[in-house]
């Protein structure tokens, strides 16, 4: 859960609440008259979270891309069979029934 601290005492002791930034390694949410006005957080969560979203949206995009290649496949009419493709996997996996 983000920490929550006013903006006041963010600049009162900033070296304080950055290192607590860098050992929690969570977002805090800056007050301010009460209600949130910004959030803050170490440098390297910030890095590895942006790397994480970029790898999510990657794999997204191989399986929506993998999708429309099938959606044309069977538009072209190049399929196989369902007993053929398994047959295939059971081959390729050396799964002899």
């Amino acid at each position: 859960m983000p920490a929550i601290a006013s903006l006041t005492d963010f600049n009162r002791n900033p070296n304080a609440m950055l290192e607590e930034l860098r050992r929690s390694q969570n977002p805090m949410y800056l007050t301010k008259n009460g209600k949130a006005c910004a959030v803050i957080m170490d440098s390297d969560a910030f890095d590895r979270m942006v790397a994480e979203r970029v790898a999510t949206r990657e794999r997204e995009q191989r399986v929506y891309d993998g999708i429309l290649r099938g959606i044309e496949d069977f538009q072209n009419g190049d399929t196989t069979p369902a007993a053929d493709a398994f047959a295939a996997v059971r081959d390729r996996k050396g799964w002899h029934a």
